[in-house]
């Protein structure tokens, strides 16, 4: 189980504290910083920020509802685990979710997003080539929600947002092997074209077969229960 440095959150210190809270959780479960099945105490996470107890738990109870965290011992939380059949389910509802933003993105398509899409895909493909991949899942995200952003339709972010939380504890466990093997580097190459060309059937193709594609090695990295674990450590 990995401990989670203090230096992973920032201290809180103005208002309103259980949003700004939850902000940090959701980025720091995005950023794969928790192992599933990892049990945070709402006393430790109120040490980290530098706050009372009470906005975290504010925090901790409203992830909980979304289905982010589950309820676990008495002033607890538990980051769930992640099998391969709640995998599975969520790659087929990720998919037709943030297809459907890309076609939407494509359709709406202008030179900012397209132009933001493109430096983020050069950084990408800088830190693979330098292998500084400390940086790359969050410049990997940032491209994406570029993408659905671009739909603007913001009750459908939120959806895909939900999801990625869902899965962010194990999104981490690509680094190194599959970013490094390159997979799914033409789709993000594709998809930026898709949406420069207004392409809405290609874009939404592309995103499709880039979470396909990842979700499949992921489904390799499961335990003899079923269970998606972290890789053993491969050198960069």
């Amino acid at each position: 189980m990995a401990a989670v440095s203090a230096k992973a959150f920032k201290k809180i210190d103005s208002a309103p504290l259980w949003d700004r809270v939850r902000s940090q959780i959701k980025h720091a479960l995005l950023a794969g910083r928790f192992e599933p099945g990892e049990t945070l105490t709402l006393r430790s996470l109120a040490e980290m920020f530098g706050t009372s107890v009470t906005p975290v738990r504010d925090a901790v109870n409203h992830l909980v509802a979304q289905g982010v965290l589950e309820a676990g011992p008495r002033n607890a939380a538990v980051v769930p685990d992640v099998a391969t059949g709640t995998l599975r389910e969520i790659m087929c509802v990720r998919t037709e979710l943030e297809g459907r933003a890309a076609r939407e993105a494509a359709y709406r398509s202008n030179l900012e997003t397209v132009s933001s899409l493109r430096l983020q895909l050069e950084t990408m493909r800088d830190l693979i080539h330098k292998r500084r991949l400390d940086s790359y899942l969050d410049v990997h995200r940032n491209f994406h929600f570029t993408v659905y952003s671009g739909a603007e339709i913001p009750l459908l972010y939120e959806m895909i947002e939900n999801l990625w939380l869902r899965t962010g504890p194990i999104l981490a466990y690509v680094i190194p092997d599959y970013v490094i093997s390159l997979k799914g580097t033409d789709h993000h190459e594709k998809i930026v074209a898709a949406i420069e060309a207004g392409d809405g059937t290609t874009a939404e193709a592309e995103v499709v077969a880039d979470i396909e594609e990842a979700t499949n090695y992921l489904l390799t990295c499961s335990d003899d229960l079923g269970r998606i674990r972290r890789p053993l450590k491969t050198p960069l």
